[in-house]
């Protein structure tokens, strides 16, 4: 599993680095709407990422992350990255300003 974590405006599903991953998905038609982390709590936004990867998600984008979400989803990565249900997994976080 890999986290990348990008800085700057955010919240509208447009961030620009995030912008670019959705696009180069739709390119390849594996795209999956952007998960607005504003709409969860923390636990809530690891269950979406789990079902998203469950599903066979491999990609996954998270806009409007605050400082604390990053830092559970980074905690949850060292829990799990040893299941194959996480294996070649890429999550995408954008920090809200």
């Amino acid at each position: 599993m890999q986290i990348q974590v990008f800085m700057g405006n955010a919240g509208d599903g447009k961030t620009s680095k995030l912008q670019g991953v959705q696009d180069r998905l739709d390119f390849t038609g594996e795209s999956a709407p952007i998960i607005q982390a504003g709409a969860y709590g923390e636990d809530g936004l690891l269950e979406i990422l789990e079902v998203r990867a469950a599903g066979g998600q491999r990609e996954i984008l998270v806009d409007d992350c605050s400082r604390q979400q990053i830092l559970r989803v980074l905690e949850w990565q060292s829990c799990v990255e040893h299941e194959p249900d996480f294996e070649g997994l890429v999550i995408h976080l954008a920090r809200k300003d």
